[in-house]
């Protein structure tokens, strides 16, 4: 059951199971939710600070990027 263990500034992090997911608003002129799976450590990071959250979510755009998925597309 996914549970949400951290919320600030429009960024959430769920926990399910033993995975960890991060949604965020990739909108730049309307409201587009994504929901990403990252890392525990990544979470932990998301965590300390909105500077840190931000360099994870750069971080996991790049990673969509360059599987080939378009990171500013809902996936909700």
């Amino acid at each position: 059951m996914r549970q949400v263990i951290y919320e600030n500034d429009g960024v959430v992090v769920l926990k399910d199971d033993f995975k960890y997911y991060i949604r965020y608003d990739v909108g730049t002129h309307q409201i587009t939710i994504r929901e990403d799976e990252i890392s525990e450590d990544q979470a932990k990071q998301v965590m300390l600070s909105p500077a840190e959250a931000t360099k994870v979510l750069f971080a996991v755009q790049q990673r969509l990027t360059v599987e080939g998925i378009d990171p500013y597309v809902s996936n909700v």
